[in-house]
């Protein structure tokens, strides 16, 4: 893979980060999950988990773009359950099959991207912090009901941090730079914070 110089900008210069494709994968990953958290904690909705699935699209092409070109990674679209089943095959033996659920669960919501699929179908949209909260009944009263769209904040979070762990790559270069409101999104009631985020001395 060609190497892929990057600069960001930032107030009083120029700072340069990224400097291959998969780097530069993980940063755009690590940046959408931390909108995605911001999100949760705002409480937007559907937009927290539209936000989900661009992080963890990044974050397994991050891993993907070391062997295949930036076209063929574009052929193989936006489908998680696809990417996470090419990335699984990189680490058979890492036990990666307990986040099956969750990347089943921030899939439907590519869908929401657009309010075509509320508009015409209605949505149940719901998130919890914890999976021992997470609603598993009906709505009662009700014969028709919306499609279901959920998400366990704190099982994302651990399927980050194994991505990463996985991967041999160390999240602190992504989010060392970060300022304190990106940073309190992601420490936020997170059970795996201290492996993203180094605590500041």
């Amino acid at each position: 893979m060609k190497d892929v110089m990057l600069y960001y900008s930032w107030i009083g210069g120029w700072e340069r980060m990224a400097t291959t494709a998969d780097e530069q994968f993980l940063s755009l990953g690590i940046q959408y999950y931390v909108a995605a958290r911001s999100a949760v904690l705002a409480g937007l909705l559907p937009v927290f988990g539209n936000f989900y699935h661009h992080a963890i699209e990044a974050l397994l092409k991050a891993r993907l773009s070391q062997k295949l070109s930036l076209h063929e990674l574009w052929k193989c679209g936006h489908k998680l359950p696809r990417l996470w089943n090419d990335f699984k095959a990189e680490f058979p033996s890492a036990g990666l099959e307990q986040f099956d659920d969750t990347i089943a669960s921030i899939e439907p919501f590519e869908r929401l991207r657009y309010p075509d699929a509320i508009i015409a179908e209605g949505a149940q949209i719901i998130y919890e912090w914890n999976r021992s909260s997470f609603p598993t009944g009906q709505i009662s009263g009700t014969t028709t009901l919306p499609p279901r769209y959920g998400i366990v904040v704190t099982d994302i979070d651990r399927l980050v941090a194994k991505i990463f762990e996985v991967c041999s790559r160390n999240p602190s270069f992504f989010t060392d730079g970060m300022n304190a409101c990106a940073r309190d999104a992601i420490t936020h009631d997170n059970p795996v914070a201290v492996q993203l985020v180094k605590p500041k001395s």
